[in-house]
């Protein structure tokens, strides 16, 4: 399938305004035009974006594995992703070939790429904007309580994520990141087309290993915070014995593993619901020498 249009979505969660400002900015003072690419700019939860909030009834980016599939008519989210599917999926009225989701979290990720899996496409994208920019790439798989997501619904897409940034709250800054990545994708792709860049040949990525709760009581209320010298230190190493968190008698809880971990998302605000003080990943360095992107590119 040849390459020409590519979905943005931003307001996927109505309480992350930066991208939907940045895109509305992009649009305004960005006028390039790509023969070969188009860009197709969507809120992803229109409603939740309305109001405020991250989802109305069920959070969008985990209701995509409910495409095609018989699904409750009362629930906002599942019936606006089959709506975006129908729309804008590669079978739909106006089909986009890759998706990419634009995000901002609480949390100190700085900008970075989230991918769902090992699909070749994805890696070849991801492989594209860490070799302009240097972003870290937080490998998300193998997680049965989170699934359904947005980019998971194309067939090839990742997530761009930049914080931190508080919820429901305004940052240049932030904005500015998402414009950079937005106005440069197409002419690196146009460059990889034209065999202009040597991508390198191990791709650097955090492959996701699980979660961790906040420590609670018996009747589930968090008991202990996280700790001082572990906030704001996401993609940090982890060893044995560093502080994870402190109670409010200021005992510490530390890491007991042999394997040194690398945190993500720690303290996200939106994840304390889904019981995730933070997540934790493994560091390792994927070969993609045989992935042919200038293919897929064409």
């Amino acid at each position: 399938m040849d390459l020409k249009r590519i979905l943005i979505v931003s307001g996927t969660h109505g309480n992350e305004i930066n991208p939907v400002w940045a895109i509305n900015q992009f649009k305004k003072q960005f006028k390039t035009i790509d023969k070969n690419i188009e860009y197709e700019f969507i809120i992803g939860n229109p409603l939740a974006y309305e109001r405020g909030c991250r989802y109305i009834d069920n959070d969008l980016n985990r209701s995509f594995n409910s495409i095609n599939k018989t699904f409750d008519n009362s629930i906002y989210e599942i019936n606006r992703a089959n709506t975006l599917v129908e729309k804008f999926g590669v079978n739909g009225s106006e089909p986009c070939e890759i998706a990419i989701d634009l995000h901002t979290t609480t949390a100190n990720m700085g900008t970075s790429i989230v991918i769902y899996g090992r699909r070749r496409k994805d890696f070849c994208l991801a492989a594209l904007l860490q070799h302009k920019f240097g972003l870290p790439i937080y490998l998300h798989e193998k997680d049965k309580k989170q699934t359904g997501f947005l980019v998971e619904a194309w067939p090839c897409g990742l997530v761009i994520e930049i914080g931190s940034v508080a919820q429901n709250y305004y940052d240049p800054k932030i904005i500015n990141k998402f414009l950079v990545i937005i106005s440069s994708l197409r002419d690196e792709i146009n460059k990889l087309k034209n065999n202009q860049i040597k991508l390198p040949k191990g791709l650097v990525v955090h492959i996701h290993q699980g979660s961790i709760d906040y420590p609670r009581e018996t009747n589930g209320n968090i008991n202990a915070l996280i700790h001082p010298k572990r906030i704001n230190q996401d993609w940090k190493p982890i060893k044995m014995g560093d502080p994870l968190f402190m109670d409010v008698l200021g005992n510490t809880k530390v890491y007991t593993g042999q394997n040194t971990i690398w945190p993500v998302f720690i303290g996200e605000v939106a994840y304390k619901e889904k019981n995730i003080a933070m997540s934790y990943t493994k560091k390792e360095v994927i070969n993609i020498s045989n992935l042919i992107c200038e293919e897929f590119f064409s």
